[in-house]
C-alpha cells in the first residue's frame, strides 16, 4: 500500500471494521501510565490511537508524526482546536522533536515498513526522544522464522500468517481488509516495502539502543501481530 495519501480517505472504513486493529489500539492504551503526560505517536494515520489516548488519559498530550500528507490532513482536521494534540511531518527515522521530550513513544502497524538495515537507526532515534525511563510500545506484524527472503521456512511462515489474518478479517465481515491483507502477501514475501523481522531481532536492536525491561504481548487468536514494550535505560545514552 504505497499511495498512503490516496488511501487515507478509505483508511477508517477499512481498518475500523477489522477486529485485530481494534484490539491493537485497545491494548496499546492499556499499557500506558495515567501519570505520563507527553506521548509521541509514530505513524499516526487518521488519529485513531490518538483519540483513544485522549479519552483514557485526560491529562495526556499527544504529538504525532506521519510521512503521508493525506493522513496528516485528516488527523489535523479531526483534532482541530485541541491544545492536547500536535501533528507534524516525520517518520521513525527522522522525528522532528528534541531529545528526551516524551514519556512514551507508541506506534501501531508502522515499523514493518522500516528496512532491516535501518532498524538500529530507527530504535536509536526513538530512544533519543524518550525521557530516561520512558517506554516504547510497538504493535506490529512479525515473522516467526529468521533468514533470507528466499528461505522456504520463512516464506511459508509469512504465507500462513497472512492467509490466517485474511480469513480472520473475512470471518468478521471486514471484506476490504481481507483483500488488502492478501494484496500485501507478495510484497511481504518479496520484501518490497514490507519487512517482517522476528521478535528476537527487534529485541536485540532495542537492547543495543539502550532499552531494557522487555515485555511481549501476544494478540490472539493469531500469531501475526504482537506488542513489544521496552523501557529506556535511566542514564543518558551515549551512542558511538
Amino acid at each position: 500500500m504505497a499511495d498512503w495519501d490516496n488511501f487515507s480517505t478509505r483508511f477508517d472504513n477499512i481498518f475500523l471494521a477489522d477486529p485485530l486493529y481494534l484490539d491493537i489500539l485497545e491494548k496499546i492504551v492499556a499499557e500506558l501510565d495515567a501519570d505520563d503526560k507527553d506521548i509521541l505517536d509514530i505513524g499516526c494515520g487518521t488519529g485513531n490511537l490518538i483519540a483513544r489516548i485522549l479519552e483514557e488519559l485526560p491529562g495526556a498530550r499527544v504529538a504525532a508524526v506521519d510521512p503521508s500528507q493525506g493522513m496528516r490532513d485528516i488527523c489535523s482536521e479531526r483534532f482541530e482546536g485541541s491544545d492536547r494534540v500536535s501533528i507534524a511531518a516525520g517518520h521513525a527515522l527522522a522525528i522532528p522533536f528534541p531529545d528526551a521530550a516524551f514519556d512514551d513513544v507508541v506506534t501501531s502497524l508502522a515499523l514493518h515498513h522500516v528496512h532491516y538495515d535501518l532498524r538500529e537507526d530507527c530504535v536509536r532515534e526513538i530512544a533519543r526522544v524518550l525521557k530516561p525511563g520512558g517506554r516504547f510500545i510497538c504493535a506490529d506484524t512479525f515473522c516467526g522464522v529468521p533468514g533470507r527472503k528466499e528461505d522456504t521456512a520463512r516464506c511459508r511462515d509469512i504465507i500462513e500468517k497472512v492467509v490466517a489474518k485474511a480469513l480472520l478479517s473475512l470471518e468478521h465481515g471486514a471484506y476490504e481488509m481481507m483483500l488488502i491483507t492478501l494484496a500485501a502477501l507478495v510484497p511481504t514475501v518479496a520484501e518490497d516495502g514490507e519487512y517482517w523481522a522476528t521478535v528476537p531481532e527487534w529485541l536485540e536492536s532495542l537492547s543495543l539502543a539502550g532499552f531494557q525491561e522487555f515485555k511481549v504481548i501476544d494478540l490472539p487468536p493469531l500469531e501475526i501481530a504482537k506488542i513489544i514494550c521496552a523501557a529506556k535505560v535511566q542514564e543518558d545514552l551515549r551512542f558511538p
